[in-house]
């Protein structure tokens, strides 16, 4: 922006194109949406609409065309939009059928070139896909979903977990070997090899069950999920220690999206070649192996977490909610600040950690809400999550296990996922509100 402004002022060959008859040019044609299931809202990246000559005035957005119904527009723009600056347009998606549908979003204002649109397009699926969100703490101080999942399962389990401490969860899937359930896991060994000790010694000590150390070439597998009978997966922000239940802030997303799962599972086997077994034997390093993105939801650390948590960050244009256990990457705090600093309400609830101290001040410093609890054995905010525009049509929302440091973000194997899902969208989001105005649990 500061560079078209000097262009504008300072040459002029320029100045017919900044002054005098507004000209409205638009960073993109066409929005595409992934394929959707039937009555749920997706939503796409905003097209920028940025005007180089003078006032832009009457901006008037709409959309129309045979399937005009099955998308919405909304814009940052107002009525005008001045010399030398710009305006977000977006849109959503809600398919009413198993069907391909297209429309047109039309920008009417007094530019020469007006109207300028932008192509819509998207398919619906009558898919059974279902995603539900799970907050901890739980009412009973426990993971009850998760054992259930566990304990439902008929074929196989496959899981990735930084810390597997819990001997109830490792008894239920020693007891789904047992029945014939095909148990494989994978645990970290750079950081918790001695914590993660006893259940890969159980595991690799029953028939159908089999663990292995994780990939070396990772400075840490801080993935937390598994998959049941290759039909459902759970992602989460928890760790499977029984001490931490009762009080630490996380969240886990169960889902059954086909596409989603293939993608997990994938990494999961590439994952799981490249571990140790118990014999000591390591399989090849899968380190440049990149995961793929399933329904276009997936985050993965190392490949796509660092992008991915700064452009989320960085195109909330009204709101932010942001929980993370850490706070040091310098691109994620910058990012955050230029938020607060351009109007965005950023409310962020952690634990104080002094660590984090000159990044907490700074963060106040631009503008920011910083709600911290005291380090002191209760309440504990360990998950890692964002809302980001809640009830705009540029909402976005983020949950896993990519803690906002560098080498979670490019060196661990992590794995988040974005989150459309209304109802969980709203779970994630009045629980983190609750969390800033001080409401977290007391242990």
């Amino acid at each position: 922006m500061k560079m078209l402004l000097t262009a504008c002022l300072g040459s002029t060959l320029l100045l017919a194109g900044c002054g005098g008859a507004p000209q409205a040019t638009l960073s993109g044609n066409s929005i595409s949406f992934p394929t959707t299931s039937i009555g749920v809202v997706r939503y796409a990246s905003g097209i920028k609409l940025t005007n180089f000559g003078g006032t832009l005035t009457g901006i008037r957005v709409a959309v129309s065309g045979a399937d005009a119904a099955q998308f919405a527009a909304s814009d940052t723009c107002g009525s005008s939009l001045g010399s030398g600056t710009s305006c977000i347009i977006s849109a959503a998606f809600t398919p009413t059928a198993a069907a391909s549908y297209s429309a047109t979003l039309t920008i009417s204002d007094n530019a020469a070139n007006s109207p300028q649109t932008i192509s819509l397009s998207g398919t619906g699926t009558d898919e059974s896909i279902t995603r539900a969100l799970y907050s901890f703490p739980e009412p009973d101080a426990s993971v009850t979903p998760l054992y259930a999942l566990v304990n439902g399962a008929q074929k196989s389990i496959d899981m990735t977990m930084y810390y597997l401490l819990d001997p109830v969860f490792s008894a239920d899937l020693v007891a789904a070997c047992n029945r014939g359930v095909t148990v494989r896991v994978i645990l970290d060994t750079n950081e918790e090899r001695s914590n993660n000790t006893a259940a890969f010694t159980q595991l690799n000590s029953v028939a159908n069950c089999s663990a292995v150390w994780a990939n070396k070439a990772f400075a840490a597998t801080h993935t937390k999920s598994f998959i049941i009978d290759g039909s459902q997966v759970a992602i989460m922000s928890i760790n499977l220690h029984t001490s931490w239940y009762s009080h630490w802030r996380d969240f886990v997303l169960l889902e059954n999206d086909p596409l989603d799962i293939a993608a997990i599972q994938a990494t999961f086997n590439a994952d799981y070649a490249a571990g140790t077994t118990a014999a000591g034997v390591s399989g090849a390093s899968d380190y440049s192996y990149v995961p793929g993105a399933g329904d276009n939801d997936l985050i993965w650390s190392p490949t796509t977490a660092d992008a991915d948590m700064v452009g989320l960050i960085s195109n909330a244009k009204s709101t932010l909610l942001v929980e993370n256990e850490y706070m040091s990457a310098t691109d994620i705090v910058d990012a955050l600040e230029a938020a607060c600093k351009r109007g965005v309400q950023v409310h962020i609830a952690m634990t104080d950690f002094s660590s984090f101290s000159t990044e907490f001040a700074a963060l106040k410093a631009a503008g920011c809400g910083v709600y911290l609890y005291p380090d002191s054995g209760g309440f504990y905010v360990h998950t890692k999550a964002v809302v980001a525009d809640y009830g705009l049509s540029t909402q976005n929302a983020y949950m896993g296990s990519i803690n906002y440091y560098t080498q979670s973000l490019s060196h661990n194997r992590e794995l988040g996922a974005y989150i459309s899902d209304p109802e969980a969208v709203k779970l994630l989001n009045d629980t983190m509100a609750a969390d800033y105005a001080g409401n977290g649990v007391t242990y």
